[in-house]
């Protein structure tokens, strides 16, 4: 059990779940309202709690911290530590809770990601009640990780349809008490985060209870390869698309599409190719700024678009090989020495936002040293800005501050 002797938030009531739900749309509100408002996530929690002290034996990764009790607070203290930073959404560390490190039991799953999912929920509920003197002013969203259910980068290891679904669904009825939304994360293909929408859209259709009341929306974030192509080798301006229609179909609210786990500068390259291909701009509630005109658009059964916020969160690691999976792996992935936290932010710059002051202040800092045109260089129409592997709280730090 978790920390047994302090006071047990094994579900929400309603009204808490309340609380988070109207944090989150007054978010959402937020962000519709200007393209330089942003939502500032947290980083990379596995790299994180290792160094903390939580062993790395490469077999289990970072489910290690869920599955030993005594590296529960070492969880907790990580997550407070992106909120003290300025995290206004933690992620729970069930990422690698999956089949393909060994959980096979769906219950044993289900009941595992159900601690981490507490232990995300307890820190921010303990720091809302501190700062505020009331849990109804939550601090911070709760994110509920769903990550590839056998490897990370590997679309071609992906599970067929149907047993990912089934995999998908024991992570998320663990979750579902605690999050206040689903983040399906490093989805190395379409297909894949497919999987986890139908997964959701399932649950949702199984309890008891029908209505909105108690449906998390879904963000969906994919890895690149560094070509700023989805690992699958589909583009991500045909991606964007396909997976709102998806979604729509399944009725599972899509909010924002990201991208993570890999270089920065394989987001930019996927930004620009974003901002240059009109097509996409439509289903964005802020595209990038392009020379091209947008026309207006409607989902295929003739309701309007559904539009989605973009994401980025790039990870500190030397690119990943191809053929790179966890079981191989004898130590960890290499770190990048050129992303110190206001060098990441010389890339997230690139990224946010549309407004002249910081077009121009990206320019002049832009690595080649080169003022080209906004659209050669710098992108904008990213509103949810993280980080992922190795990106601590000093990069979120700097990104608070420099993000306002």
């Amino acid at each position: 059990a978790y920390n047994s002797k302090q006071t047990r938030h094994r579900s929400r009531t309603v009204d808490q779940q309340s609380h988070g739900t109207a944090l989150l749309r007054r978010h959402l509100e937020r962000l519709q309202s200007s393209p330089s408002e942003t939502l500032l996530l947290d980083g990379g929690t596995g790299e994180e709690i290792f160094l903390r002290g939580v062993p790395d034996d490469r077999k289990i990764w970072s489910a290690t911290a869920i599955v030993h009790e005594q590296y529960h607070s070492v969880v907790e203290d990580v997550h407070n530590s992106f909120i003290d930073a300025g995290s206004q959404a933690i992620t729970t560390n069930s990422y690698g809770i999956t089949p393909g490190v060994g959980f096979t039991d769906g219950k044993e799953v289900t009941r595992l990601v159900g601690i981490a999912g507490e232990i995300a929920r307890r820190a921010v509920t303990v720091r809302s009640a501190a700062e505020s003197k009331s849990e109804s002013n939550p601090v911070a969203l709760v994110l509920g990780s769903l990550g590839p259910q056998v490897e990370s980068y590997r679309p071609d290891l992906i599970m067929k349809h149907d047993d990912g679904v089934r995999a998908y669904l024991s992570v998320i009825a663990g979750l579902h008490p605690y999050v206040d939304v689903f983040l399906a994360e490093t989805m190395s293909c379409r297909e894949e985060a497919q999987q986890a929408i139908d997964a959701l859209s399932n649950f949702y259709n199984s309890l008891p209870v029908k209505g909105d009341a108690l449906k998390q929306p879904m963000l969906a974030s994919f890895t690149l390869g560094s070509d700023g192509k989805i690992r699958s080798g589909e583009s991500v301006v045909d991606a964007i698309p396909m997976l709102i229609e998806y979604a729509h179909d399944k009725r599972v609210e899509l909010i924002g599409i990201l991208f993570n786990c890999c270089e920065p500068e394989a987001i930019t390259m996927a930004l620009r190719e974003i901002q240059m291909n009109v097509q996409v701009h439509p289903y964005l509630h802020h595209p990038p700024k392009s020379p091209h005109a947008t026309q207006d658009m409607k989902m295929k059964d003739g309701t309007p678009i559904q539009k989605i916020y973009l994401g980025a969160y790039a990870n500190r690691l030397t690119p990943v090989d191809t053929d790179w999976t966890l079981e191989s792996s004898d130590e960890t992935q290499a770190m990048r020495d050129d992303l110190s936290p206001k060098k990441y932010y010389d890339h997230v710059k690139l990224w946010y936002s549309n407004d002249e002051h910081t077009r121009n202040d990206a320019l002049v800092t832009a690595r080649n040293g080169a003022k080209l045109h906004y659209h050669e260089n710098i992108v904008g129409g990213v509103q949810l800005i993280g980080g992922c592997c190795a990106i601590g709280p000093s990069h979120i730090a700097v990104l608070k501050d420099k993000l306002g």
